[in-house]
């Protein structure tokens, strides 16, 4: 797995955003996956969400992860990319 990561965030809030992409070698593109509506956009980009969350939650950003969202899909270079981004709350 390739990440790209982006980095945002809100001087004055405790929220912090972090956007990027993914890409599975293992997975290809199809054209259902341009459409967040289709049943096939909505699983794959559950499953990504779940493991994303799985890799945050056992890591030391454990505490401050409150969620990935998937937010579209596309043809990589080797597989499929994903881009997605994280939520996290800082105290």
């Amino acid at each position: 797995l390739i990440f790209y990561l982006f980095f945002f965030s809100a001087p004055a809030s405790s929220f912090i955003y972090i956007g990027g992409s993914v890409e599975i070698p293992n997975l290809t593109y199809i054209n259902d996956l341009n459409d967040p509506t289709s049943q096939k956009f909505v699983l794959q980009a559950k499953a990504i969400q779940n493991y994303l969350a799985e890799i945050y939650e056992s890591s030391f950003l454990g505490k401050y992860y409150l969620k990935s969202v998937v937010a579209a899909f596309s043809e990589g270079q080797s597989g499929l990319r994903a881009y997605f981004w994280n939520t996290f709350w800082v105290p």
